[in-house]
């Protein structure tokens, strides 16, 4: 029992900055304030979401499967901005993780990281509760 629960305390106490084994990145960021971070990866069949502090454990971690509990909203294909974006939910709570860029200015060298990112924190019956920015300059993403 003992070795069952020391197993299980390091794996919740894995810094989030590490994709489990079967998903890839969908987005890594320090966020504009509070010293935390946002690691987000995917696979075809589930979503991972964890924010906390940068290398401590996270004080949230989601796992849910894509159709149940996670989704993924693909860029529609117009428009000067790709984005993406991942929800998942968590009973009455919706995290609606997006990123993306400004594809004019991702070609031009002259012009700043254009990359940006977030997460807006939905709950049911009172819409929009927080919305938290990625820092500029600390947005990875997978495409």
């Amino acid at each position: 029992m003992r070795g069952w629960i020391t197993a299980l305390l390091s794996v919740i106490a894995l810094p989030a900055t590490a994709c489990p084994e079967d998903q890839t990145l969908f987005l890594s960021c320090a966020m504009e304030r509070g010293g935390k971070v946002l690691h987000v990866c995917s696979s075809e069949k589930d979503v991972s979401y964890s924010f906390g502090p940068k290398g401590g454990a996270p004080d949230l971690a989601l796992t849910r499967p894509i159709g149940d509990g996670a989704e993924i909203v693909p860029w529609p294909g117009i428009g000067r901005t790709i984005w993406e974006a991942v929800r998942l939910r968590n009973n009455a709570v919706i995290y609606e993780v997006y990123v993306g860029f400004d594809k004019f200015d991702a070609v031009d060298d002259t012009k700043p990281d254009s990359r940006f990112g977030g997460v807006v924190v939905l709950q049911d019956g009172k819409g929009e509760i927080a919305h938290l920015k990625c820092r500029a300059g600390t947005v990875e993403y997978s495409f």
